[in-house]
């Protein structure tokens, strides 16, 4: 067998709420392409025509991470406070460094550990002159900051937003508009603190920056990536993520859902990259008004994304930044155990990628696309959000903004 690779991913995952995961085998999933038939990605590469996209069996690897451990409890956990949940442990690689690395952060000597295991893996390869490649990745996935849906969920609560509010653009009042939803101003707010964490983890533990940028096509996850990344660059380079139409929260329905076009993109971000995936239309034809995608469905695009990005990008360090939703059915599909994440949290993971000796065969299964759920008798949608919180929208939102409402600390099961 060909020795492993190692790659450290930093993902960033952006969604309306956290998801309820549903449990199923990969093993007995229909496949399923981002866009109908025939999927415009089908044998392409990032960025490029006429060559294959690899597919790959992926593994989570445990035991570097407290949130590989079951016995954590991801409601309250805070990366901030947990050097990113890093394990605090020997490697076999310490004994190639001076004084067994004793004078190096945990982060150093695990990022070693990583380029050792990649070295290693080079002159396995190299020696057995075969050309499959198994890699480890290390995944820094993280969520985007709270955004105008995630209140409007809150306020009108699931039931009401599911089967009415998050098949409108804003509410009756325009107090907010949840379309392509933006971060509210707590949103922003978390996203600094994610920037601030990754200085003080830079000076303090002398952790290495991701080498490559990934970002769902979401204005959420846009502005989440730029304000946590965009001051970080060395030498004052511009932030230049990759736009990437896979690792977009799942789709249909929900307006907070539906993006906007590239050129859109482009006048608000305009250092990023949007021209290197092929999927990554000008307007949005994957965003269904009807019909909903499926967690199944959702969990073979997050797989088909790792795919596309591991086939082209070689770098050890790779962050995406992304949806709740889309993030808890990439754990899934990476064989994690479920860990929600709130608004703007990270979670890390070290997986291992087998090269798939012939491509997975992908099915469309949009007849299992679900429609908008009925209201229950009863429901007044009028006067919901009064009824829950004895407030208006504009007085709650306000409470949001100014901090004497956390919303956070409330259960909820939506999908954002």
């Amino acid at each position: 067998m060909d020795p492993p690779f190692l790659l450290l991913l930093t993902v960033s995952f952006v969604v309306c709420g956290l998801l309820e995961v549903t449990d199923f085998s990969m093993s007995s999933q229909k496949g399923f392409d981002i866009h109908t038939d025939p999927d415009p990605s089908a044998g392409m590469e990032i960025g490029q025509s006429g060559e294959k996209e690899s597919r790959y069996k992926y593994t989570t690897i445990t035991g570097y991470f407290l949130q590989d451990d079951p016995a954590t409890d991801p409601f309250g956990f805070d990366f901030t406070k947990t050097n990113f949940g890093l394990i605090d442990r020997p490697y076999d690689s310490d004994t190639s460094l001076p004084n067994n690395g004793r004078e190096l952060t945990g982060w150093q000597r695990f990022e070693h550990h990583i380029s050792k295991l990649n070295q290693d893996a080079q002159k396995t390869r190299d020696g057995s002159g075969k050309s499959a490649d198994v890699s480890y990745k290390l995944l820094f996935l993280g969520r985007h900051g709270n955004g105008f849906h995630n209140v409007a969920e809150r306020y009108y609560g699931n039931v009401a937003w599911d089967c009415y509010f998050s098949a409108l653009d804003s509410d009756k009042d325009n107090v907010m508009t949840w379309s392509d939803a933006h971060l509210t101003k707590e949103g922003i707010r978390q996203a600094q603190e994610a920037n601030k964490f990754w200085k003080h983890q830079i000076k303090a533990e002398r952790i290495s920056l991701p080498q490559s940028y990934y970002v769902s096509p979401l204005d959420r996850a846009l502005e989440t990536a730029n304000v946590t990344f965009g001051d970080l660059q060395p030498d004052g380079a511009a932030f230049r993520p990759i736009v990437m139409e896979r690792a977009r929260e799942g789709s249909g329905i929900h307006t907070c859902d539906r993006r906007s076009s590239v050129t859109y993109i482009k006048s608000r971000f305009p250092t990023f990259i949007t021209d290197a995936d092929p999927l990554l239309t000008e307007d949005d034809t994957y965003w269904d008004p009807v019909y909903r995608e499926t967690n199944e469905a959702l969990t073979i695009r997050q797989a088909k994304l790792l795919d596309s990005i591991v086939t082209k990008d070689k770098n050890e360090r790779i962050s995406i930044t992304a949806h709740s939703g889309a993030i808890a059915m990439f754990l899934h599909a990476i064989g994690h155990q479920k860990f929600g994440l709130g608004t703007g949290a990270v979670i890390p993971v070290l997986v291992k990628a087998e090269p798939l000796s012939q491509p997975a065969d992908f099915i469309d299964d949009r007849d299992k696309w679900q429609t908008i759920p009925k209201c229950p008798v009863g429901l007044d949608l009028e006067t919901v959000g009064v009824q829950r919180w004895k407030m208006g929208l504009k007085e709650f939102l306000a409470g949001v903004e100014n901090g004497t409402l956390q919303i956070e600390e409330m259960a909820f099961k939506g999908r954002h």
